[in-house]
């Protein structure tokens, strides 16, 4: 699929909500929507669904080795490049180097210590994983029962999720709890993001359009509101106020639909939106190693130039991991799947 230029930007906006729960923090700024920002992680999530909709209603085939491989080389070699540092971090602060194997394999989902061990942002990575893993086997459902599968698709991850609810129990982080936070319990961000590819291809007038974006922005405010009004009080509801990342992943999925046509008339308005897109997994995966440096240039010169300076070092090393392992990897996955296609298609026309 083409990349979309507002889905770019949605990334891009993703990852700086991503920066700014866990930076807020650091200063000891995470309230109001600092607090809530940590639901960039399910605008991700929709994110994906919209992308890989194509292939999951069966209308953009294509083999299953091919996939895997462009899969793999567009989110492992950074990952294990980022995975790398955080290790170094880590040894180098005198922390015994636990899970890493688990890390290495993206198979950190056993506990929220083993998730969170060398930097909280790795927590979702398998669960994408997971998504990655189960679309050939929806786009298969697909293909039998046809695209009008997917509302059925969504209905029972509605309910495994509701299923989940009052079986999972945080402090022992129970089966439950894991398959709360994993598939099945995310898959309805990701199906979110399948019916907003469906219906962005439908006819748009600029009032409808401007009613859902409007109408989108105003669900996730509320459900900010209502975050910190949760969080505030003594008897808070944690659990509650875990899942109100759904209705904000919905809220977005309907500004999602209303933009994904789009398109800006100033050039230098179409590179910020690609590349903001173009850096958003670095962004994910690079911030929380600058957390020490920001935390430092802050206290030093104050919170406006350590912003500036933290953000142009995250930036820098975001842009090297980009041209030197992002970028080549995605190039080479992509090349390799296509010839593997190629002979697809070859073997297919002459069978």
């Amino acid at each position: 699929m083409k990349p979309v230029w507002s889905v770019e930007c949605w990334r891009g906006v993703a990852a700086v909500l991503v920066v700014w729960t866990h930076w807020a923090a650091a200063l000891g700024q995470h309230q109001g929507l600092a607090a809530f920002a940590f639901t960039g992680v399910d605008i991700f999530f929709v994110i994906n669904g919209f992308v890989f909709a194509p292939q999951l209603l069966g209308t953009q085939p294509s083999g299953l080795r091919s996939y895997a491989m462009r899969r793999m080389l567009r989110i492992y070699p950074a990952y294990l490049t980022a995975l790398a540092l955080y290790v170094l971090l880590a040894w180098h602060g005198g922390r015994p180097l636990l899970y890493l194997a688990e890390h290495v394999l993206m198979a950190h989902v056993q506990s929220r210590e083993m998730a969170f061990y060398y930097t909280p942002p790795f927590w979702s990575l398998p669960a994408e994983v997971q998504f990655y893993a189960l679309v050939p086997l929806m786009a298969w459902v697909a293909r039998t029962r046809g695209p009008d599968a997917w509302p059925w698709l969504l209905a029972l991850a509605v309910l495994v999720r509701l299923a989940l609810l009052p079986l999972a129990d945080g402090t022992t982080q129970n089966l439950a709890y894991l398959l709360l936070h994993h598939l099945p319990g995310l898959l309805i961000e990701f199906l979110l993001g399948v019916w907003a590819w469906q219906r962005q291809a439908q006819p748009w007038g600029h009032g409808r359009r401007v009613f859902w974006i409007v109408g989108g922005i105003t669900g996730w405010l509320a459900c900010a509101w209502l975050f910190g009004l949760v969080e505030g009080m003594p008897d808070r509801a944690s659990w509650f106020n875990g899942q109100l990342g759904l209705p904000a992943a919905a809220s977005f999925a309907c500004v999602l639909a209303a933009s994904a046509t789009w398109q800006p008339s100033r050039g230098w308005l179409k590179a910020a939106g690609q590349w903001a897109g173009r850096l958003s997994y670095g962004v994910y995966l690079l911030h929380a190693a600058w957390t020490g440096v920001l935390v430092w240039t802050c206290t030093r010169w104050g919170i406006g130039e350590g912003l500036v300076v933290t953000c142009a070092g995250l930036l820098a090393s975001v842009l090297l991991l980009h041209l030197l392992v992002e970028e080549p990897a995605r190039r080479w996955g992509r090349a390799v799947a296509a010839r593997w296609d190629g002979r697809h298609h070859q073997a297919g026309a002459t069978s």
